[in-house]
Protein backbone atom coordinates (compact mmCIF):
# COMPACT_ATOMS: atom_id res chain seq x y z
CA UNK A 1 0.00 0.00 0.00
CA UNK A 2 1.29 3.43 -0.94
CA UNK A 3 0.81 6.42 1.36
CA UNK A 4 1.17 10.17 0.95
CA UNK A 5 2.91 11.45 4.08
CA UNK A 6 3.63 15.10 3.30
CA UNK A 7 2.32 17.73 0.90
CA UNK A 8 2.94 21.27 -0.26
CA UNK A 9 0.53 23.37 -2.30
CA UNK A 10 1.98 24.74 -5.55
CA UNK A 11 1.14 28.01 -7.28
CA UNK A 12 -1.02 26.28 -9.91
CA UNK A 13 -3.34 24.80 -7.28
CA UNK A 14 -1.87 21.27 -7.42
CA UNK A 15 0.26 19.66 -4.72
CA UNK A 16 3.79 18.33 -4.46
CA UNK A 17 3.74 15.24 -2.23
CA UNK A 18 6.05 12.74 -0.55
CA UNK A 19 4.89 9.16 -1.12
CA UNK A 20 5.99 5.94 0.60
CA UNK A 21 5.58 2.31 -0.43
CA UNK A 22 6.19 3.01 -4.14
CA UNK A 23 7.93 0.24 -6.11
CA UNK A 24 10.71 1.41 -8.48
CA UNK A 25 12.82 -0.47 -10.99
CA UNK A 26 16.56 0.17 -11.33
CA UNK A 27 15.95 2.11 -14.55
CA UNK A 28 13.68 4.47 -12.63
CA UNK A 29 16.30 4.97 -9.93
CA UNK A 30 18.96 5.68 -12.56
CA UNK A 31 16.81 8.41 -14.08
CA UNK A 32 16.13 10.02 -10.71
CA UNK A 33 19.79 9.94 -9.71
CA UNK A 34 20.67 11.70 -12.96
CA UNK A 35 18.18 14.48 -12.29
CA UNK A 36 15.36 13.32 -14.56
CA UNK A 37 11.78 13.39 -13.24
CA UNK A 38 9.60 10.29 -13.55
CA UNK A 39 6.11 10.43 -14.96
CA UNK A 40 3.65 8.92 -12.50
CA UNK A 41 -0.09 8.52 -12.14
CA UNK A 42 -1.32 9.10 -8.61
CA UNK A 43 -4.90 8.18 -7.71
CA UNK A 44 -6.10 8.98 -4.21
CA UNK A 45 -9.07 6.83 -3.09
CA UNK A 46 -12.32 8.73 -2.65
CA UNK A 47 -13.38 8.15 0.97
CA UNK A 48 -16.63 10.11 0.62
CA UNK A 49 -19.79 8.06 0.24
CA UNK A 50 -22.31 8.89 -2.45
CA UNK A 51 -24.69 11.71 -1.62
CA UNK A 52 -28.48 11.68 -1.38
CA UNK A 53 -28.49 14.01 -4.39
CA UNK A 54 -26.53 11.47 -6.46
CA UNK A 55 -28.95 8.67 -5.52
CA UNK A 56 -31.86 10.87 -6.58
CA UNK A 57 -30.26 11.52 -9.98
CA UNK A 58 -29.56 7.83 -10.63
CA UNK A 59 -33.08 6.66 -9.76
CA UNK A 60 -34.74 9.58 -11.57
CA UNK A 61 -32.95 8.70 -14.82
CA UNK A 62 -33.73 4.99 -14.43
CA UNK A 63 -37.41 5.91 -13.98
CA UNK A 64 -37.29 7.91 -17.21
CA UNK A 65 -35.81 4.87 -18.99
CA UNK A 66 -38.62 2.71 -17.57
CA UNK A 67 -41.26 5.17 -18.82
CA UNK A 68 -39.75 5.15 -22.31
CA UNK A 69 -38.77 1.50 -22.71
CA UNK A 70 -40.81 -0.30 -20.06
CA UNK A 71 -37.67 -1.77 -18.49
CA UNK A 72 -38.09 -1.84 -14.66
CA UNK A 73 -35.97 0.63 -12.68
CA UNK A 74 -34.08 -2.04 -10.73
CA UNK A 75 -33.07 -4.12 -13.74
CA UNK A 76 -31.99 -0.98 -15.64
CA UNK A 77 -29.92 0.23 -12.71
CA UNK A 78 -28.25 -3.15 -12.19
CA UNK A 79 -27.52 -3.49 -15.91
CA UNK A 80 -25.80 -0.10 -16.04
CA UNK A 81 -23.94 -0.72 -12.79
CA UNK A 82 -22.64 -4.00 -14.24
CA UNK A 83 -21.52 -2.17 -17.39
CA UNK A 84 -19.58 0.33 -15.27
CA UNK A 85 -18.01 -2.52 -13.26
CA UNK A 86 -16.79 -4.12 -16.50
CA UNK A 87 -15.56 -0.82 -17.97
CA UNK A 88 -13.61 0.19 -14.86
CA UNK A 89 -12.73 -3.20 -13.39
CA UNK A 90 -14.68 -2.47 -10.20
CA UNK A 91 -15.97 -4.92 -7.63
CA UNK A 92 -19.76 -5.14 -7.37
CA UNK A 93 -21.18 -1.63 -6.97
CA UNK A 94 -23.72 -0.96 -4.23
CA UNK A 95 -25.65 2.30 -3.98
CA UNK A 96 -25.66 1.86 -0.22
CA UNK A 97 -21.99 2.58 0.25
CA UNK A 98 -20.16 3.28 -3.03
CA UNK A 99 -17.94 6.36 -3.27
CA UNK A 100 -18.99 9.71 -4.69
CA UNK A 101 -16.53 9.11 -7.54
CA UNK A 102 -18.17 5.83 -8.57
CA UNK A 103 -21.63 7.38 -8.26
CA UNK A 104 -20.52 10.29 -10.44
CA UNK A 105 -19.20 7.86 -13.08
CA UNK A 106 -22.49 5.95 -13.00
CA UNK A 107 -24.45 9.18 -13.47
CA UNK A 108 -22.27 10.10 -16.46
CA UNK A 109 -22.76 6.63 -17.96
CA UNK A 110 -26.56 6.80 -17.61
CA UNK A 111 -26.65 10.29 -19.14
CA UNK A 112 -24.58 9.08 -22.12
CA UNK A 113 -26.85 6.01 -22.44
CA UNK A 114 -29.99 8.16 -22.50
CA UNK A 115 -28.65 10.54 -25.13
CA UNK A 116 -27.33 7.67 -27.27
CA UNK A 117 -30.75 6.01 -27.30
CA UNK A 118 -32.67 9.32 -27.52
CA UNK A 119 -34.55 8.65 -24.27
CA UNK A 120 -36.35 11.82 -23.13
CA UNK A 121 -35.77 13.21 -19.65
CA UNK A 122 -38.66 14.36 -17.53
CA UNK A 123 -38.77 17.98 -16.39
CA UNK A 124 -38.02 16.86 -12.82
CA UNK A 125 -34.93 14.89 -13.91
CA UNK A 126 -33.68 17.77 -16.05
CA UNK A 127 -33.96 20.09 -13.05
CA UNK A 128 -31.99 17.65 -10.88
CA UNK A 129 -29.23 17.52 -13.51
CA UNK A 130 -29.39 21.15 -14.65
CA UNK A 131 -25.87 21.99 -13.45
CA UNK A 132 -24.30 18.61 -14.16
CA UNK A 133 -21.37 18.93 -16.59
CA UNK A 134 -21.98 15.45 -18.01
CA UNK A 135 -25.52 16.42 -19.02
CA UNK A 136 -24.27 19.63 -20.64
CA UNK A 137 -21.53 17.71 -22.48
CA UNK A 138 -23.80 15.03 -23.92
CA UNK A 139 -26.50 17.56 -24.79
CA UNK A 140 -23.83 19.48 -26.72
CA UNK A 141 -22.42 16.37 -28.41
CA UNK A 142 -25.93 15.40 -29.52
CA UNK A 143 -26.81 19.01 -30.39
CA UNK A 144 -29.76 19.33 -28.04
CA UNK A 145 -30.14 22.89 -26.74
CA UNK A 146 -28.91 22.93 -23.13
CA UNK A 147 -31.70 25.35 -22.20
CA UNK A 148 -34.84 24.09 -23.98
CA UNK A 149 -33.62 20.65 -25.28
CA UNK A 150 -34.62 21.38 -28.89
CA UNK A 151 -32.74 19.11 -31.34
CA UNK A 152 -30.43 20.19 -34.20
CA UNK A 153 -28.97 23.01 -32.10
CA UNK A 154 -26.02 25.21 -33.04
CA UNK A 155 -22.62 24.82 -31.39
CA UNK A 156 -22.31 28.24 -29.79
CA UNK A 157 -18.87 29.60 -28.85
CA UNK A 158 -18.18 31.35 -25.57
CA UNK A 159 -15.09 33.08 -26.98
CA UNK A 160 -15.38 35.02 -30.22
CA UNK A 161 -13.92 33.12 -33.17
CA UNK A 162 -13.04 36.23 -35.13
CA UNK A 163 -14.31 37.57 -38.41
CA UNK A 164 -12.84 36.11 -41.56
CA UNK A 165 -11.72 32.90 -39.82
CA UNK A 166 -12.52 29.64 -41.62
CA UNK A 167 -14.04 27.49 -38.88
CA UNK A 168 -13.64 24.33 -40.95
CA UNK A 169 -9.86 24.77 -41.10
CA UNK A 170 -9.01 26.12 -37.65
CA UNK A 171 -8.65 24.10 -34.45
CA UNK A 172 -11.02 25.03 -31.64
CA UNK A 173 -9.21 23.40 -28.69
CA UNK A 174 -8.77 26.69 -26.81
CA UNK A 175 -12.50 27.45 -27.08
CA UNK A 176 -15.57 26.63 -24.97
CA UNK A 177 -18.95 25.75 -26.46
CA UNK A 178 -22.52 24.75 -25.66
CA UNK A 179 -25.39 23.53 -27.82
CA UNK A 180 -27.95 26.32 -28.23
CA UNK A 181 -31.02 26.31 -30.46
CA UNK A 182 -31.14 29.12 -33.00
CA UNK A 183 -33.43 31.21 -30.78
CA UNK A 184 -31.15 31.00 -27.74
CA UNK A 185 -28.01 31.36 -29.87
CA UNK A 186 -29.37 34.60 -31.33
CA UNK A 187 -30.24 35.77 -27.82
CA UNK A 188 -26.68 35.04 -26.67
CA UNK A 189 -25.33 37.32 -29.40
CA UNK A 190 -27.98 39.98 -28.79
CA UNK A 191 -27.47 40.44 -25.04
CA UNK A 192 -23.84 39.32 -24.75
CA UNK A 193 -22.40 36.16 -23.26
CA UNK A 194 -22.07 37.49 -19.68
CA UNK A 195 -25.69 38.64 -19.51
CA UNK A 196 -26.73 35.35 -21.14
CA UNK A 197 -24.84 33.39 -18.46
CA UNK A 198 -26.50 35.46 -15.73
CA UNK A 199 -29.98 34.87 -17.13
CA UNK A 200 -29.64 31.09 -17.57
CA UNK A 201 -27.18 30.36 -14.73
CA UNK A 202 -24.48 29.08 -17.07
CA UNK A 203 -21.42 30.37 -15.23
CA UNK A 204 -18.58 27.79 -15.43
CA UNK A 205 -20.89 25.57 -17.51
CA UNK A 206 -19.33 25.99 -20.96
CA UNK A 207 -17.64 22.85 -22.27
CA UNK A 208 -13.96 22.96 -23.22
CA UNK A 209 -13.55 21.67 -26.75
CA UNK A 210 -12.12 18.14 -26.93
CA UNK A 211 -11.19 16.11 -30.02
CA UNK A 212 -14.76 15.00 -30.63
CA UNK A 213 -16.17 18.53 -30.44
CA UNK A 214 -13.30 19.91 -32.50
CA UNK A 215 -14.21 17.53 -35.35
CA UNK A 216 -17.84 18.58 -35.13
CA UNK A 217 -16.92 22.27 -35.20
CA UNK A 218 -14.77 21.66 -38.28
CA UNK A 219 -17.72 20.05 -40.03
CA UNK A 220 -16.39 16.50 -39.87
CA UNK A 221 -18.81 13.62 -39.51
CA UNK A 222 -19.76 12.80 -35.92
CA UNK A 223 -18.66 9.37 -34.75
Amino acid sequence: MQYITRYQKDNDGTYSVVATGVELEQSHIDLLENGYPLKAEVEVPDNKKLSIEQRKKIFAMCRDIELHWGEPVESTRKLLQTELEIMKGYEEISLRDCSMKVARELIELIIAFMFHHQIPMSVETSKLLSEDKALLYWATINRNCVICRKPHADLAHYEAVGRGMNRNKMNHYDKHVLALCREHHNEQHAIGVKSFDDKYHLHDSWIKVDERLNKMLKGEKKE
